[in-house]
């Protein structure tokens, strides 16, 4: 089970991250399938190349107490100097229709995000969060699920130094986040009470990559990381509204995988996972550009995953 959780964590990535792209229709272009704008050379050998659509596909089955589950997701994430505009998402869960998702956002006058709003193929809006600033720092976080209030919930946050310290409204879970000298995340913690259930630390090396993520309480986790000499394109990208991307998850969410594929300088290009070690399959252009990054996990019987990214630049 610990595995599935790893596992889920990963899919958390769509949504956890929450920062995603445009329908290709509302921005003119003309992309096929593979998500590549037709009229643009999205792998030349051209220096000057910005991140344009970032594809992310998920593929997951799952073996649930002997109920074999398999989940797709597929999004597509349109970029716009640097920063995200919006997104499409299709969820796909193997014997059900399928979901489509619109995710909009909205930016304050120093480019803050403060709303996140998903609507469907139908038009029908079907939830949203909206982050409030104070003082340039985000002092609340609520997010309103139309369909059904239980997922409903309002974070609230706390500044003294270095820590962040996050209640849920109704709820005696908090989180305290621990950040570095240089703004970064090293470590999660979180309590019922004053009982300290899951923790995680966080280790970096000299040039950005996170090198570790141990998890001690309900999840024990010990995972490390290793990365390529390349520039990562979407360091840039999703270090817009950096802690957004982690003060609104789930208290038993880590964090590590999330900062390994998206907050490093370099391209993740494996890890060890509690003794498992995995490789991935990393494709770039003629100037060291990534352009592809395929991610197969295998625990077995009850879980695998892979994940698929295609990365599509424009001049």
């Amino acid at each position: 089970m610990k595995k599935l959780l790893f596992i889920f964590l990963t899919l958390s990535l769509l949504t956890a991250c929450e920062n995603e792209p445009l329908d290709p229709g509302l921005t003119g272009q003309d992309v096929g399938n593979n998500g590549n704008d037709d009229g643009n050379d999205d792998g030349s050998d051209s220096g000057d190349l910005t991140l344009s659509i970032y594809e992310l596909d998920t593929d997951t089955s799952i073996n649930f107490f002997g109920i074999p589950i398999r989940t797709i997701t597929n999004s597509d994430i349109n970029i716009s100097d640097d920063k995200i505009v919006s997104s499409t998402t299709v969820f796909e869960v193997e014997g059900a229709p399928n979901e489509t998702e619109n995710q909009i956002f909205t930016r304050n006058a120093e480019g803050q995000i403060i709303a996140n709003v998903s609507v469907n193929s139908n038009g029908t809006t079907t939830n949203e969060y909206i982050i409030t600033y104070t003082n340039g720092q985000i002092s609340q976080i609520t997010y309103d699920y139309y369909e059904d209030d239980f997922e409903d919930y309002t974070y609230n946050f706390t500044y003294d130094g270095n820590l962040i310290t996050r209640t849920e409204v109704g709820s005696n879970i908090s989180t305290v986040f621990t950040i570095d000298g240089f703004d970064r995340v090293i470590k999660k913690e979180s309590f019922d009470g004053s009982f300290s259930i899951q923790l995680e630390t966080i280790t970096y090396s000299a040039t950005g990559n996170i090198n570790s993520s141990v998890g001690t309480g309900e999840l024990d986790s010990n995972y490390t990381y290793s990365f390529d000499d390349n520039t990562n394109p979407l360091q840039v990208v999703y270090n817009d509204n950096y802690l957004l991307n982690f003060l609104s998850d789930d208290y038993s969410d880590e964090i590590g995988p999330l900062i390994a594929q998206f907050h490093s300088t370099n391209n993740w290009n494996g890890s060890t996972f509690n003794g498992d070690t995995f490789t991935f399959d990393l494709e770039y252009n003629a100037v060291g550009r990534i352009t592809s990054r395929d991610i197969a996990y295998d625990f077995g019987s009850d879980l695998t995953v892979e994940i698929n990214e295609r990365f599509n630049y424009v001049n």
